[in-house]
Parts: structure tokens; C-alpha cells; sequence
């Protein structure tokens, strides 16, 4: 009755554990589909001379046709709407070199950190990788705060909301080519 059964359980299990959230996103990130999807969005970009056309700027005829045309012109423009958020951006670190110099700092010792075995030691006790970066986020926070970047943050996304919001009112939609899909924006009111 007893017999040795030999079972063979030689092999390689791969078990994938599914990222959501937050981790999913940095891993996209980290994986390179941040600048992809930025360079795809870029791709899209209108001609800025529809984009300024002066003579399709009207004032919205109600309240229903101002939220369709917001909502096609932020659809329909949204690549040039980018390029003005980064404008901007781009605007603020030249007039604010301080805050250039922090950023570029914190860039730095960022690749720093990233860039092989460290050994931090403080007070002769030695620090582990999370330690570290938690030291130099400390460090980046604390040089980006002297340097002014929470009032440029906020001046910066005030006037893209303000450019944004006052272009998307007042170009008129209608002007847009029409879009593929006939029931996505329906232009249908009431009178």
C-alpha cells in the first residue's frame, strides 16, 4: 500500500501582480510613456493660425451653447492649450532664476542619488535609499520654497485656467471643421 510517488514540481511560476492606481501611473512614467503621451498630445497640435484667428472670437449666444463650446474647443485645441501651460512655464523659469537655479539643483542631485551606491552617513548612523531620498525631497522642497515656486505654481496655473477658460468662450465652435462623430456635439437647442 505504500508506494514512494515521485511528482515532478520543477518549473517556474510567473506571477504578475496587477499595479493600480498611483503605481500604475509611475510605472507608465518610469517606463517612458510619459514623454510618449506628451509628444503624441504635441502631435495633435492645431495651426496657431486658427488657433488666434480673430474673426472666429464671438461672444456665446447661451448658457447651453457656452458649455458645448468650451467643452469642442478644449477637445479640439487641447495640444495648443498645452503648449501655452508649458509657455508659460517656460516664461516664469527664465524670469525667475532663482528658481531655475533650485529646479536645475534638484535635478541634479536627483541623477546624483539615482546614479549608483550611496552611502549617506549622519551622525554615525548610515542611511537606506528611502532615507536618502527622503533627505533630498526634504532638501529640494525647502530650496524650491526659498526660491518662490508655490507663487509661481499658482501664478503659473491661474493664467493658463484664465487663458484657457477665456479662449475656449469665446472662439466660436462652430468654426471648428466638423467632427467625426456626428452625436458627440450636438448642436440642438431650444429657442
Amino acid at each position: 500500500m505504500s508506494e514512494n510517488v515521485n511528482i515532478d514540481l520543477s518549473g517556474q511560476m510567473n506571477a504578475t501582480v496587477e499595479k493600480k492606481g498611483l503605481q500604475k501611473l509611475i510605472q507608465h512614467l518610469r517606463s517612458g510613456a510619459g514623454p510618449a503621451l506628451v509628444m503624441g498630445v504635441l502631435s495633435s497640435r492645431r495651426p496657431w493660425t486658427q488657433f488666434v484667428a480673430t474673426e472666429n472670437f464671438k461672444a456665446p449666444a447661451s448658457v447651453p451653447r457656452l458649455s458645448r463650446r468650451i467643452y469642442r474647443n478644449v477637445e479640439y485645441f487641447q495640444a495648443n492649450y498645452l503648449m501655452v501651460f508649458l509657455g508659460l512655464f517656460a516664461y516664469c523659469l527664465i524670469t525667475s532664476p532663482l528658481l531655475l537655479i533650485a529646479m536645475v539643483a534638484s535635478f541634479f542631485g536627483y541623477r546624483k542619488l539615482t546614479s549608483g551606491p550611496n552611502t549617506w552617513k549622519i551622525g554615525g548612523w548610515e542611511l537606506s535609499k528611502t532615507q536618502q531620498y527622503a533627505v533630498a525631497a526634504a532638501g529640494s522642497m525647502a530650496l524650491c520654497w526659498l526660491a518662490g515656486a508655490g507663487a509661481v505654481l499658482f501664478w503659473v496655473l491661474g493664467a493658463t485656467v484664465t487663458v484657457i477658460a477665456l479662449h475656449a468662450s469665446f472662439f466660436d465652435a462652430e468654426a471648428l471643421p466638423p467632427s467625426d462623430d456626428p452625436e458627440q456635439f450636438p448642436m440642438i437647442e431650444q429657442v
